[in-house]
């Protein structure tokens, strides 16, 4: 670190800025309860792939090359997750890289084609309400470069049979340079569009995948925590196990840690994780039927059968337009 660099954090008040980080997460909150209780929560949908859900990246840097995630769904089947940073020197994808990964899900979903265009940076910053900084279009730049490498093998395994997909999340890429990393720096061709529009594509059987099995999100939860990756993760996992929930379930802790937890010296800590998202939760919707409880996370339907939308029957795979396009 330089002389400079080390006399700027110095001044830096990382309590104060700790402070006001809470201050602004308090206000998303309260404005995501008074969009719910106006019934105006869930006009624009995000939509996830399912996979990312129940198993989650990393939420800090690692030096793995290969994070395997598993889950068991309520029927029985299970889901393997293994991700694989495929390309020499770029690093796991971790933290609030998943942004980037589910806007990109979202957009190919949307737009119901692996081929998606995206012309300049401002479309994703804009897109989830970030601003235009310099440093946003670094750091952008950086989570675009660990995606380009990472590979997503996933089985699904029933009682009476068994898929498997192992593709590059990104198999090929032409963006323009306020989004682009080099070619030669990425190991990637560019992509040939008959048009001259940026863009990228996915891997063809990875889209298949999402596209058959994705999860449709309130944008605006999304929004909320997109600088918070652990907390996204568990609302977003309480969110679709609540609603897809139709009977009371524990589901022990060991389970959640093989799904979304990375390697951690405190095991209890994912209890206490969970704890808060669902104090979180609860602040704005009050209905939540889950307890943190010593063997494992309890949860059921809602409470009185209110779901975190009112409409969520009526949402629950229908194509509503979303921000992300």
């Amino acid at each position: 670190m330089s002389k400079i660099t080390a006399e700027m954090e110095k001044k830096r008040d990382r309590q104060a800025e700790d402070s006001i980080s809470k201050d602004r997460f308090v206000e998303e909150l309260v404005r995501l309860r008074e969009k719910r209780d106006a019934g105006a929560l869930g006009v624009q949908m995000t939509q996830i792939a399912q996979a990312m859900v129940l198993c989650g990246l990393p939420y800090s840097p690692t030096k793995e090359t290969k994070i395997v995630r598993r889950a068991r769904l309520g029927d029985g089947s299970t889901v393997s997750v293994t991700f694989s940073a495929g390309l020499d020197g770029i690093g796991m994808p971790y933290g609030s890289d998943r942004t980037l990964l589910h806007w990109m899900i979202d957009r190919a979903i949307k737009t119901k084609s692996a081929i998606v265009s995206w012309d300049t940076a401002t479309e994703f910053l804009k897109d989830v309400g970030m601003a235009d900084s310099g440093k946003n279009r670094k750091d952008l730049k950086q989570r675009y470069l660990r995606l380009t490498g990472l590979t997503i093998g996933v089985v699904r395994k029933g009682s009476t049979e068994e898929s498997t997909v192992l593709v590059p999340f990104i198999e090929e890429s032409h963006l323009p340079t306020s989004v682009d990393i080099k070619s030669a720096k990425s190991g990637q061709a560019l992509l040939r569009l008959d048009s001259p529009t940026f863009g990228f594509r996915l891997g063809e059987r990875i889209f298949r995948e999402i596209l058959q099995y994705h999860v449709p999100v309130p944008f605006e939860l999304l929004q909320a925590t997109k600088k918070k990756s652990q907390l996204q993760d568990h609302l977003i996992f309480l969110y679709w196990r609540s609603f897809s929930a139709q009977t009371e379930t524990l589901i022990p802790w060991e389970s959640l840690r093989e799904q979304l937890w990375q390697e951690d010296s405190v095991a209890s800590r994912i209890r206490t994780r969970f704890k808060e998202a669902i104090s979180v939760f609860k602040t704005i919707w009050p209905e939540l039927n889950a307890e943190a409880e010593k063997a494992g996370l309890r949860i059921g339907p809602p409470r009185g059968g209110m779901h975190f939308l009112p409409q969520a029957r009526a949402v629950r795979r229908l194509p509503i337009p979303s921000p992300f396009q």
